[in-house]
């Protein structure tokens, strides 16, 4: 029987690469939602990772309290990698997890030394709770029910759709409390719609999900700007460099696409409505039957018979299949590589065999002994992350001209005048202003945490200024 685990994260910011975790909750249930184990842990600012203001001005923690923290980010992030290790094999499982909370969770591994991809390892698998409730909402919404925006759009905010269900006993936009919500519309869905429970925990596999798409139509419901609609596709092949899985939309007639010339196909798959649809097997999407758009009007309009057909000839007939992938190997892909830093790199390199277990070992050896390790590392980023530790954690271990280079790259990175990727100090001081200006003297409370958040910043400027 395995664990799950309920999670959410309080960040520094919006940027998985960048900002840094500041508190984090997890709850470790097993499968009938009884409660096995739980952390709460509020960690320190590193001296180089400004909070921006408008993050704090949400999750409403006192930046005296994370800068004054007995738990270093360091330790925050060791301390979850044990636990989370200690806890598997697991169902990872968050509320819009998989965009946000699983990416920072793995930057952060990333950068203090640790595995990465723990959530999807040694039989964990990552579940996201946001797409099993819009589909609840979506087909059942007597019994998952949401409040509408002023468009006739579904509110599937998790603070929102948990009031809206009768959750209420909980703190929003803290970790534990938004953990706490997340656990109990879990609960609430499984006891509503079993199935729907059960089919989204349990295909999460990315072999067992391409083994799915091969084999036959599926729906596959997407979000745009909040608003849900329902896809009947078809599984063509493998993105030609980004292996995601291109399917096209069944509610068109593909045969179409072999008189097309290049120039007009790529504009006919991707034009709006797009004919090619594109999943990312890896970030664990919900694949439903085919039969579950007859509970739709609007998608009874095809008959099985020719949607089948459809089906048919996009999975046999190999000149359509060759025609969509050159379509897509024939465009160019023109993004620069210049300026990509080593806190964004988790993608584009994985990290050796001998390098992984040196990663182990300078966990395992004392601040002392790790020190040797690092010259050992081939991967530059993972010399660079080692620095940073020591940096922060034991900085007098430090050879002097490192700790010099160290120190002059943070200031210059902090102090830049320039728009950076990261949050600067001039920067933060302009959010501050404005959000002053926004909250004149409206709100009290507001303006005192933006006093406190700009006294820190002054400070750190100082610091960072010697």
């Amino acid at each position: 029987m395995k664990k799950i685990i309920f999670y959410d994260l309080e960040t520094t910011g919006r940027s998985a690469h960048w900002d840094q975790i500041i508190q984090i909750a997890a709850i470790c249930t097993d499968e009938d939602f009884n409660i096995l184990d739980k952390i709460n842990l509020t960690g320190k600012l590193n001296s180089f990772s400004l909070p921006d203001p408008e993050a704090l001005l949400v999750n409403r923690i006192p930046i005296e309290k994370i800068y004054k923290s007995n738990l270093s980010n360091y330790e925050l992030v060791s301390e979850v990698h044990n636990k989370f290790n200690e806890w598997s094999p697991a169902i990872f499982i968050g509320y819009n997890s998989i965009l946000f909370d699983e990416e920072v969770l793995r930057n952060a591994f990333f950068k203090n030394l640790y595995d990465p991809y723990l959530t999807v390892k040694n039989k964990n698998i990552r579940v996201d709770l946001l797409d099993i409730t819009r589909i609840a909402n979506f087909f059942y919404p007597d019994k998952i029910k949401s409040l509408l925006n002023k468009k006739g759009t579904s509110i599937l905010k998790l603070e929102s759709i948990a009031h809206t269900n009768g959750i209420k006993n909980f703190t929003a936009h803290d970790a534990m409390g938004d953990t706490f919500a997340s656990l109990e519309l879990a609960k609430l869905i499984k006891s509503q719609i079993p199935e729907l429970w059960e089919k989204s925990i349990n295909q999460s596999n990315k072999n067992e999900l391409e083994q799915v798409i091969s084999s036959q139509p599926f729906c596959y419901l997407e979000s745009f700007f909040g608003k849900a609609e329902l896809f009947c596709l078809s599984f063509v092949d493998f993105h030609p460099t980004y292996r995601w899985a291109l399917c096209f939309n069944l509610l068109e007639d593909p045969t179409r696409v072999l008189d097309m010339d290049q120039s007009d196909l790529y504009s006919f798959l991707e034009n709006s409505p797009k004919k090619i649809r594109k999943l990312k097997l890896n970030k664990s999407p919900i694949l439903l039957n085919i039969n579950i758009r007859k509970d739709l009007e609007d998608y009874n309009n095809i008959s099985d018979q020719v949607l089948m057909e459809r089906h048919n000839f996009i999975t046999t007939n190999k000149d359509f299949k060759n025609k969509i992938l050159s379509c897509y190997s024939d465009v160019i892909n023109n993004e620069s590589q210049i300026d990509i830093y080593a806190e964004e790199t988790i993608y584009t390199k994985f990290i050796s065999n001998s390098d992984n277990l040196l990663m182990k070992n300078f966990q395992k050896y004392a601040w002392s002994d790790r020190y040797q390790i690092i010259n050992k590392f081939k991967d530059e980023r993972l010399k660079y992350f080692a620095q940073l530790l020591f940096f922060e954690e034991k900085p007098e271990l430090l050879e002097k001209k490192d700790l010099y280079k160290i120190k002059n790259h943070l200031k210059e990175r902090l102090l830049s005048t320039n728009k950076e990727k990261w949050l600067t100090i001039n920067e933060c001081y302009k959010k501050i202003d404005d959000l002053r200006a926004k909250y004149d003297n409206n709100n009290k409370e507001n303006l005192l945490i933006l006093d406190e958040i700009n006294k820190y910043i002054e400070n750190l400027e100082k610091k960072h200024n010697v």
